[in-house]
């Protein structure tokens, strides 16, 4: 039987990399000047995980809470929505997505940070820390080192 050791300490050394430079990302996306975005409408987009047509039945939908806003930089106006970074937030009902959408209503402000270089990139919310992403990045090495450990006795 292989000796699995080493395999773990590979994988566990490249999700540790992986996870640090999210973390590093992160942190350069707190540094993304922000603005301020005006909602302009907001929609719930239901999407089907599955490719093919008869796995369709077999999966949950899932429902897309998208928020589209307009904001300006420099005098420029652009336009952009909440799955440009971070992602659309996901809900298993049309009736949750549609209560997350209610907290920004058209017409409301939000604070957006932006891409420095290209401005219709952005993050919807205020800074926040990857706890988690920087709890995997501290595991994860400590894996990988208890890992050849074991393979080299």
């Amino acid at each position: 039987m292989p000796d699995i050791a080493p395999v773990i300490a590979l994988a566990s050394g490249v999700g540790a990399l992986a996870a640090g430079r999210s973390a590093w990302r992160r942190r350069a996306v707190n540094a993304w000047p922000s603005a301020r975005a005006r909602v302009d409408h907001t929609e719930v987009e239901e999407v089907h995980g599955q490719h093919r047509r008869e796995e369709r039945d077999d999966r949950p939908r899932r429902f897309l809470a998208r928020v589209h806003y307009t904001f300006e930089v420099e005098g420029v106006t652009y336009r952009s929505d909440n799955g440009r970074f971070d992602g659309v937030p996901a809900f298993a009902s049309r009736q949750e997505a549609e209560a997350h959408l209610a907290r920004t209503p058209p017409g409301s402000t939000l604070t957006i940070r932006h891409a420095p270089d290209d401005p219709e990139l952005t993050q919807l919310g205020e800074r926040r820390l990857p706890l988690a992403r920087l709890g995997l990045a501290a595991f994860l090495p400590r894996l990988c080192a208890m890992a050849l450990w074991l393979s080299l006795r």
